[in-house]
C-alpha cells in the first residue's frame, strides 16, 4: 500500500482497536489518531521510517507500529510491558497482513536492542507514576538509535528536563521540538466524569549527532 498523504495515514490509523481491558496504573489510552499521523509523517519525510527498522515503545495496541508498517519500514519492533494490549496489536496487525512486525512482552528498562534506527513511542505521561515518560526517553537513548520521535505532556520545564537528559550524553543527541497540540482523549476509565479530555502535548524529535 502507498500512502499518499497524512490525512490518508490519520483515516487509517483511526482504524487502531482500543484497549480490551485499559490498566490505569499504566496510563494505558489510545493516542488521538491525528497526533499519531502528524508524528510519524515527520518521521517518513525525514527519511527515518521507509525502509528502516523502526521500534515502538509501549506500543499498546500498535498505533505506531501500525503507521510504521504503513509508511514502508523493513522491519518493526513492537514492545510493551502488557502482554494483553501486546496480543490486541499482533491480532490487529496480522489483520493487515503486516508480518514484518516482531513483538516482545518487556519492560523498556530492560531492553538491550541492536540494530534499531528509529524509536517512536507514546510513553505515559507520569500521572499516576511520576517521571515514566523520562524511564522511556532514557531507554531509547541507550540503545543509540538515529532518531527518537516521542509524545509528552507539555510543561514549561519540560524541554530543559529533556535536555538535561540529553547532556548526560554529552553532545551525542540533539532536541528538535516539532509541534504543540491539544491532545484529545475519550472517557476510558470509572472515575472519568467526561466524555473527552483535552491537554497539552508537545511531540519532540531528537537525533544522534
Amino acid at each position: 500500500m502507498i500512502i499518499k498523504n497524512k490525512k490518508e495515514l490519520e483515516v487509517l490509523l483511526s482504524n487502531v482497536p482500543r484497549f480490551p481491558k485499559p490498566k490505569q496504573f499504566l496510563e494505558q489510552y489510545v493516542c488521538d489518531s491525528r497526533i499519531a499521523s502528524e508524528v510519524m509523517w515527520h518521521a517518513y519525510i525525514s527519511g527515518d521510517i521507509k525502509d528502516k527498522i523502526v521500534a515502538d515503545f509501549g506500543c499498546g495496541t500498535g498505533l505506531f507500529a501500525y503507521a510504521a508498517y504503513l509508511l514502508g519500514s523493513r522491519e518493526v519492533m513492537c514492545i510493551d510491558i502488557d502482554c494483553e494490549a501486546l496480543s490486541t496489536a499482533k491480532s490487529f496487525l496480522d489483520s493487515k497482513n503486516a508480518f514484518n512486525i516482531n513483538y516482545l512482552c518487556s519492560d523498556v528498562e530492560l531492553l538491550n536492542l541492536r540494530g534499531v534506527d528509529t524509536v517512536v513511542m507514546n510513553p505515559p505521561f507520569g500521572v499516576y507514576k511520576r517521571g515514566i515518560d523520562m524511564v522511556f526517553l532514557e531507554s531509547a537513548l541507550k540503545i543509540k538509535p538515529a532518531a527518537i520521535y516521542t509524545i509528552h505532556k507539555y510543561s514549561h520545564k519540560l524541554l530543559n528536563i529533556v535536555e538535561n537528559k540529553l547532556k548526560l550524553y554529552g553532545d551525542a543527541f540533539k532536541m528538535l521540538p516539532l509541534f504543540l497540540d491539544m491532545m484529545i482523549i475519550h472517557a476510558t476509565y470509572v472515575h472519568h466524569r467526561r466524555n473527552v479530555y483535552r491537554f497539552p502535548i508537545v511531540a519532540l524529535k531528537i537525533v544522534r549527532v
